[in-house]
């Protein structure tokens, strides 16, 4: 498991270097490595095949019809991106909906033409996903960690606010501005739409059911699902656009971004079959590193296997029982190490995770400055929010 996990920046590396110097495409790269990578891991050929291919069914199950209707709306009624006020606004409303990938990959008419605007939507999207009710990720800390959701956002709003501008200022540093305009108009009630309803499905999907049981939250869950998301957002955009064009509908655009997603999915799964992530997570696990324990632990298993709510549920269930040595079993405590634990689960966002991959063709980034302006950008909220709690523990 040792070798494994020192194995994954080489993983990574060779990634990047197909995919720029060899000029392969993202999906074909990704799928070389994990052969090399599960022969050098001692992974037998039918776990490697059978963990690949759950991924990337997995995540074309969840992203990919997703990742379709982006495109296409955009090239059918979408074709100026969002100002940056808006852009930020959108990512806010986006990170709190059901999923992260997903609702970004909704946003990408959004981005277009704007790299500085799309990617510090992205940030901001991953900070609030990360920890702000009633965002899933937010939601399976608090529940594992039994703390109370009106003292977790007294505590995460503030910190999602803190590490989403620092998603920007990294963004800004890196990416120069550009001058197309932003527009706002009806036609974006083609993304509004799927974007409440990925909300409406998050809170549904709440274990005090605040949205009633049995048939009326199955019917919030259903009509929140990809496929229905889809329907309606492309239905919206040709009524919206006032005119019907198929050859706008016939565009492969979105087959490279579509093959990645799947790709990174089975990586991702590939990557956590070794069971590296775990191994790693339990060297964190010391009474003496406070609110750093909880945030360790979901960051090394983001990292490791890249599925942010796998991270917050593994990393929420080591530290619980700690609590009390760690001393943070008070109301206050509880909230705190949710917290931790959501600003873990930021870092680091890279290959293999698909929103890696979404952020990257919105700016329209090469994976290696792709590495070097989302990866590091999500250390740098991470780390900034880590800092935030440590304070606010020092007075709560």
């Amino acid at each position: 498991m040792l070798l494994a996990s020192l194995l994954v920046p080489i993983a990574i590396a060779a990634i990047v270097l197909l995919v720029q110097r060899v000029h392969l495409p993202a999906f074909l790269a990704m799928m070389a490595t994990v052969v090399v990578y599960g022969i050098a891991a001692d992974m037998t050929f039918q776990s490697v095949g059978k963990a690949f291919g759950l991924g990337f069914t997995a995540a074309l199950e969840q992203v990919g019809l997703l990742v379709v209707a982006g495109s296409l709306v955009g090239a059918v009624v979408l074709r100026t991106p969002l100002g940056t006020g808006t852009s930020a606004a959108a990512g806010v409303l986006a990170g709190l909906g059901g999923s992260a990938a997903g609702g970004l990959a909704l946003l990408q008419p959004a981005g277009q033409d704007a790299p500085r605007r799309a990617l510090g939507m992205a940030l901001t999207l991953l900070a609030v996903a990360a920890l702000v009710v009633p965002s899933p990720l937010a939601v399976a800390a608090t529940s594992v960690f039994k703390a109370d959701i009106r003292t977790m956002l007294m505590i995460a709003v503030p910190v999602a606010a803190v590490a989403a501008l620092l998603g920007w200022w990294h963004v800004a540093r890196q990416v120069p501005s550009t001058p197309a305009p932003g527009q706002v108009s009806w036609a974006w009630l083609c993304i509004g739409i799927p974007i409440a309803l990925l909300i409406v499905q998050a809170i549904a999907q709440m274990p005090s059911e605040p949205l009633g049981k049995g048939g009326a939250r199955e019917f919030y869950i259903g009509i929140s699902k990809p496929l229905m998301l889809t329907a309606i957002a492309l239905t919206l955009a040709v009524v919206l656009a006032r005119r019907w064009e198929p050859s706008m509908l016939i565009g492969r655009s979105w087959a490279p971004l579509l093959l990645a997603v799947g790709a990174s999915g089975g990586l991702g799964r590939v990557f956590d079959e070794t069971g590296m992530a775990e191994l790693l997570a339990e060297y964190a696990l010391h009474p003496r590193y406070g609110v750093l324990t909880p945030f360790l632990a979901a960051a090394i298993v983001k990292t490791m296997q890249g599925n942010s709510l796998t991270a917050v549920l593994t990393a929420s269930g080591m530290v619980e029982p700690m609590l009390p040595a760690l001393g943070l079993d008070s109301a206050s405590g509880r909230a705190l190490a949710t917290a931790a634990v959501g600003a873990g689960s930021m870092a680091v966002c890279h290959v293999n995770d698909p929103f890696f991959w979404i952020a990257a063709s919105m700016a329209r980034l090469s994976p290696g400055r792709a590495l070097y302006i989302i990866s590091l950008g999500s250390a740098v909220m991470a780390i900034g929010a880590l800092v935030v709690i440590a304070g606010m523990r020092q007075f709560i």
